[in-house]
């Protein structure tokens, strides 16, 4: 049984993890006392788990059919430290449409194996994912009709 005093803690830490899309360490100290954090825990500590939010949860602030529409057909925009020009082109797409989404970087051989995984070969940069349909390259008037598709407004 969860006692409500342990509650709190608990759904603060999961709003906050989630709403950071940041990686979030839990750990016992030498006490038996479970910590979380957003920063790595002291060199000391032997067993760790590690957890990385990819995407943040839909914005309560936001509309309820934008809301909706970020639940249903998340947009993830692939980028990369070299992509430059044509990425800032892709995040003032997204942004003049007022379209919320998560920035994915490839930076690491984890994030290009992620990407790989779930968008095959070759790495294209910038790339837009709606929902479960990506589409490598940037070219505006695709990625309007891809928004389009699923009913992401053209303006906010």
């Amino acid at each position: 049984m969860i006692r409500p005093a342990l509650l709190v803690p608990l759904l603060a830490f999961g709003l906050t993890a989630g709403a950071l899309a940041q990686t979030t360490y839990q750990w016992v100290d030498e006490r038996g006392q479970v910590n979380f954090s957003d920063r790595p825990p002291p060199s000391t500590v032997r067993a760790l788990e590690e957890k990385r939010y990819a995407a943040p949860p839909p914005d309560a602030t936001l509309p309820y059919t934008l809301r909706k529409l970020t639940e249903d057909f998340p947009v993830t925009l692939y980028t990369s430290d070299n992509c430059g020009e044509l990425c800032d082109t892709a995040r003032a797409l997204l942004g003049a449409r007022g379209i919320p989404f998560t920035e994915s970087k490839l930076a690491t051989a984890e994030d290009l194996a992620r990407y790989r995984q779930r968008l095959g070969s070759p790495e294209t940069v910038p790339t837009l994912s709606v929902g479960n349909t990506p589409y490598k390259g940037f070219e505006a008037n695709a990625w309007g009709r891809l928004l389009d598709d699923v009913g992401y407004p053209k303006a906010p």
